[in-house]
């Protein structure tokens, strides 16, 4: 990556959408690695459901004021965000590449001319595949006619996997080079966290923090209690199976609307901890699990697989998550069911209950995968990205 000195350093400008804990990591690392100056803009420092505390130090960061709007109907929590700003921002800074995370977002299509205006080469990074935007009837032409002068324009995607490449290329940008740029949070952090912990007294205080049994079996849930996540089929399922497994509990983590709903149809040994704000505790919790399910409807990404593969269990996931379709090899690291399909479910959840040592096997292969697609991976890709839009950016005469 490091240019020859007779060569001016490249400056990169990099517009994201908010701070997440599965980008911010990434980030600074991207940062310390990058040769020229670096810029990060958000268009939000939070949004409605999804605020973190973070640390910043050693970034070069600006939040760009504008506004957001929320659909009544959107089930998930995805807001939209215009900030006229970006413009004077682009020409203040005066980047020679320029990254977008995502298409959606007014801001992201308003950075797009100033670079396509400018000449500039940019590259947007994406999670939307057929699993979470299937291509359909009229919305779909709208959506290409929109946004496809957007991908077509773009020197470079970065795609969060192989799905969401191919989706790119449906959108306009059939030959235009991809380099994968998956969600992933500190993979390595969490490995070493889990590893640590099990090795520890801390699988017994995590149970007794909790007010389960010494040696139970915990199936985990981790995310918003609403509709788009569909807890409510974790807790249906585990009803089902629970009586032939009782030394077996549910642990459900998060908050939102559904969660008094959820308490009151859940069954005895369905436990719910609320928030967990301290992401350490959470990566506990995953080590001293049998398996992490997300059922979710719509999950463009869904960091937690991630997580929970870092933290050495197998993942059970609905084929409506982004991320399983990435990382998980069905039978070998996790499972992947039907969405709503409860029977389905349940049946995952107790083949990986009744075999003991193919569940431990399955959940060291998650690990090795998480480890494979993790930050350096990550990190790697984008900068690789970065890199050939500006080796082949035409040279002015």
């Amino acid at each position: 990556m490091k240019r020859g000195t007779q060569q001016r350093v490249s400056r990169l400008f990099y517009l994201d959408d908010i701070p997440t804990p599965y980008r911010l990591s990434v980030q600074h690392e991207i940062a310390a690695a990058w040769p020229g100056p670096l810029r990060i803009a958000y268009c939000a420092a939070s949004e409605p459901g999804r605020t973190w505390d973070f640390d910043y130090s050693g970034l070069d960061v600006e939040f760009l004021r504008g506004r957001q709007y929320r659909p009544k109907r959107q089930v998930n929590p995805f807001s939209f965000k215009i900030n006229p700003g970006i413009l004077y921002a682009l020409s203040a800074w005066r980047p020679d590449v320029v990254v977008l995370s995502g298409y959606v977002q007014p801001t992201m299509l308003l950075a797009g001319l100033w670079c396509l205006w400018h000449k500039i080469p940019y590259g947007i990074a994406s999670e939307s595949s057929l699993i979470s935007s299937p291509k359909l009837g009229l919305r779909w032409h709208l959506k290409k006619g929109a946004i496809g002068w957007l991908i077509r324009g773009m020197s470079f995607g970065l795609p969060v996997g192989r799905a969401a490449g191919m989706y790119l290329k449906l959108l306009g940008a059939t030959s235009t080079p991809m380099f994968e740029f998956p969600n992933t949070p500190d993979n390595r952090v969490i490995a070493t966290q889990a590893a640590k912990f099990r090795g520890s007294d801390g699988p017994a205080t995590i149970r007794s923090g909790l007010g389960l049994p010494d040696q139970s079996r915990i199936v985990l849930f981790v995310g918003r209690m609403i509709s788009a996540k569909r807890p409510g089929d974790v807790v249906r399922a585990f009803a089902s199976i629970c009586s032939s497994h009782p030394n077996t509990v549910l642990v459900m983590v998060g908050d939102g609307p559904l969660l008094d709903e959820l308490r009151k149809a859940a069954p005895d040994r369905v436990v719910f901890s609320g928030w967990m704000k301290d992401p350490e505790r959470i990566a506990e919790l995953m080590a001293v699990s049998s398996m992490l399910v997300l059922p979710s409807q719509h999950e463009t990404w869904g960091a937690v697989v991630n997580e929970a593969m870092a933290a050495g269990i197998p993942v059970i996931a609905s084929d409506r998550v982004g991320s399983a379709a990435e990382l998980i090899e069905p039978g070998k690291n996790g499972f992947i069911v039907p969405v709503g399909d409860i029977k389905a479910l349940a049946a995952a959840i107790e083949r990986l209950l009744v075999d003991e040592p193919r569940r431990k096997e399955m959940g060291a292969l998650a690990g090795a995968t998480a480890m494979r697609k993790g930050v350096d991976f990550a990190v790697r890709n984008f900068l690789a990205g970065a890199q050939y839009a500006i080796d082949t950016r035409p040279r002015e005469a």
